[in-house]
């Protein structure tokens, strides 16, 4: 994953469920492991994660785990 991908939440949040996104930027916590990302889900800007509160910004990026998500590929696609 990296910081263009287009992913598809996986989790089990409801709110999230199906939404597809865009990831604008990776990190990670715990020796410098590269685990998570932020995820911009069009429509969802002030919401969720992105709520005010609990540290959030307001930025319209949700804070996901790379177990959270699914890189879409050429064969997702319906044409």
């Amino acid at each position: 994953m990296q910081v263009g991908s287009l992913v598809k939440y996986v989790g089990s949040a409801a709110m999230y469920r199906d939404r597809v996104g865009v990831v604008t930027q990776t990190y990670g916590f715990i020796d410098e492991r590269i685990d998570s990302a932020l995820v911009h889900f069009v429509g969802l800007e002030g919401k969720g994660r992105d709520a005010t509160g609990v540290g959030q910004v307001q930025d319209g990026l949700h804070p996901m785990s790379f177990y959270e998500l699914q890189v879409f590929t050429p064969e997702d696609t319906c044409l």
